[in-house]
């Protein structure tokens, strides 16, 4: 008989219950992160007797000498013993004397837990948090001072995350484990007040305990609550989210944010949701940058945001490489404004006429006098000036590119045919204007059409 068996049975119906509800059948690969303390060992000892194809993550850290070492042995022992498939990941050398220890020891982790999730390409990561956990992390943002998010930041199922165990109480979980006669590791480090958690768990909680017996399964129900109310915030603004953002007309794929979600007599919860899935950018700085000048941005956490004339568009920052120069050819590929939408991606085609057309297009798609051998395509560039067809005297690009109206994110990736590398002349901005250099006289008997394919 499974060992799993001499808990109680509520104990073991309510745990089936939330596996069931957060796991679902066992069916796909499970990565459990087991550190071999008591909680882990005991979520590990639930999924292998619910029959979850589990396979378990250890991390070393390195922080505990030979106590760290031996974490590591008995999870490997207890691997082999039940044939748990397990990799465990080492911490790198110093990994202990570097700032911002817990942080980086999170990243590690999850990093690695994330990772082999894709390689097994399994649904889900189970880690063994419970109900005392979540108050803990609770007090500690509450103190900080936070949102609905913080509160409740420790979640029974976040993304691909699980937490089985996040309606049980440590003495609970206890409790069934010595019932079970369960073997588990004790790590010294969590006796101590040098983290502000377990400063929390030693003093904080206790003395609450002590004016309100109830605190645990109070706070425990607060929270419960909380989540209730952060799904309904989350369904009520996204009902009503095309008042706030959409994806942008001028370009595809992009988010914006219109300036008036920012006036919103709650506008600190709307745009928190809304931004959610991109970057914590702070209300206040949002309201200057919407006020701010046209190309005014905002970067935080691999993300840009910009005043535009359409709102705020969202843009991340990649790496891509910048438009390199290039002759002129029969086909090129270039970005283009088209004076309506942006393209990243358009083929312009030229053919050879041998006769001057009566339609000689447009800015977009002209008909030329022959290019000259020197011209190439490249990015504008600060002090390039052109003379548009039809106007007197010359104009700067940038002002022509502001005239347009090229959105802010995408203004410096504008592609001209330049006279030279050097900032000066430019013979034509596709879809914005044509130099009257390559105006194309009455009498010409040898021209050019260039013809625009969107990809």
């Amino acid at each position: 008989m499974s060992r799993w068996n001499s808990t109680s049975a509520p104990f073991r119906t309510a745990v089936a219950t939330q596996l069931q509800l957060l796991l679902g059948p066992p069916a796909e690969p499970v990565v459990a992160m087991v550190s071999g303390g008591l909680d882990s060992m005991l979520l590990a000892e639930a999924l292998r007797a619910h029959g979850y194809p589990l396979h378990a993550l250890h991390v070393n850290y390195g922080l505990r000498g030979a106590e760290s070492d031996a974490d590591e042995a008995f999870v490997r022992a207890w691997a082999r013993e039940t044939g748990c498939p397990i990799r465990v990941v080492n911490a790198p050398e110093h990994f202990g004397s570097s700032p911002d220890l817990q942080a980086r020891a999170r990243d590690l982790r999850y990093g690695a837990a994330f990772a082999w999730r894709e390689e097994l390409n399994a649904s889900v990561i189970t880690t063994a948090h419970h109900a005392d956990d979540a108050i803990e992390t609770f007090l500690l943002f509450a103190s900080r001072g936070t949102g609905i998010d913080g509160l409740v930041s420790l979640a029974p199922s976040q993304g691909h995350l699980r937490r089985p165990l996040l309606e049980f109480h440590k003495t609970e979980l206890r409790t069934e484990a010595e019932r079970m006669g369960l073997k588990w590791r004790e790590d010294a480090s969590n006796e101590g007040d040098k983290y502000t958690r377990n400063h929390l768990r030693h003093h904080a909680l206790p003395a609450l305990e002590q004016a309100v017996p109830q605190v645990r399964d109070g706070i425990r129900t607060t929270m419960r609550r909380l989540r209730h109310l952060q799904k309904f915030a989350e369904v009520a603004i996204q009902r009503e989210s095309a008042l706030y953002t959409a994806m942008s007309r001028r370009m595809p794929g992009t988010r914006v944010l219109y300036r008036d979600a920012l006036a919103h007599p709650h506008s600190e919860v709307i745009v928190h949701q809304l931004l959610k899935p991109y970057a914590p950018f702070e209300l206040e700085a949002l309201r200057q940058l919407a006020d701010s000048q046209v190309g005014s941005f905002l970067e935080r956490d691999g993300w840009r945001i910009w005043a535009d004339r359409e709102g705020l568009l969202l843009v991340p920052c990649a790496d891509e490489d910048p438009f390199r120069a290039q002759s002129v050819a029969t086909t090129q590929q270039i970005p283009i404004w088209d004076g309506e939408v942006w393209h990243s991606a358009a083929e312009l085609r030229l053919t050879e006429l041998r006769k001057r057309p009566a339609n000689l297009g447009s800015a977009l798609e002209p008909v030329t006098l022959e290019i000259p051998s020197t011209a190439l395509w490249r990015t504008w560039l600060e002090g390039d000036v052109i003379h548009p067809l039809g106007l007197k005297g010359r104009k700067k690009v940038s002002d022509a590119l502001t005239e347009a109206k090229v959105p802010s994110p995408v203004r410096r990736d504008v592609v001209v045919l330049a006279a030279s590398e050097a900032p000066g002349v430019v013979l034509w901005i596709p879809g914005i204007r044509l130099s009257q250099v390559l105006a194309v006289p009455s009498d010409a008997a040898h021209v050019l059409r260039w013809t625009v394919n969107y990809l």
